[in-house]
């Protein structure tokens, strides 16, 4: 069995931290289902640096601990799947169809429109559609021009920030 290393516990730890203040303090609401914040930045960046079990567990546990302590809606289970699946996403196309060399900005460009397409906008408008009740082709006519300059503007962070880091990491703290 693997050991997770301290500096990966700390990296988790590190984005999760992020995540939470990046989507329930910075975060806003253009109406009752579209959410304005720069969260999926953050997950997209911990699943191309650990792997998809890392970006998973920085979507699942951000979201979690950020609905059910800094939310005044609450946690509602279904809108937790969308971070994690992009999470994990980003960490399988990362690892496995550029083969850890993510070195490339329409690579980083491509790990975060698909994974931000699947997680926030397709599963995030299914879960807004369950909670409110307004129909699911809806809110993805309404969310997509906001959710789409939102993912050009993340995949720029996470280029900018993921060349910072790379001569940092190591390729042993993937999870």
């Amino acid at each position: 069995m693997n050991r997770i290393s301290t500096r990966t516990l700390t990296l988790l730890a590190m984005f999760t931290a992020a995540q939470i203040i990046l989507a329930r303090v910075l975060g806003f609401y253009l109406t009752d289902t579209l959410r304005v914040s720069f969260e999926y930045f953050v997950i997209v960046l911990a699943g191309i640096c650990l792997g998809p079990f890392g970006g998973a567990v920085v979507g699942g546990l951000g979201d979690f601990i950020g609905s059910t302590i800094l939310s005044g809606l609450g946690f509602f289970p279904p809108f937790i799947l969308g971070p994690i699946l992009a999470g994990f996403t980003a960490g399988v196309l990362a690892r496995y169809v550029f083969r850890g060399s993510v070195d490339a900005w329409w690579k980083v460009m491509v790990i975060t429109c698909v994974s931000e397409l699947l997680g926030n906008l397709l599963c995030g408008s299914w879960a807004s559609d369950l909670w409110m009740g307004t129909g699911f082709l809806a809110l993805l006519i309404m969310r997509t021009p906001v959710k789409l300059g939102i993912m050009i503007i993340d995949g720029q962070f996470v280029y900018a920030v993921h060349r910072a880091l790379r001569p940092l990491l190591r390729r042993g703290d993937r999870m």
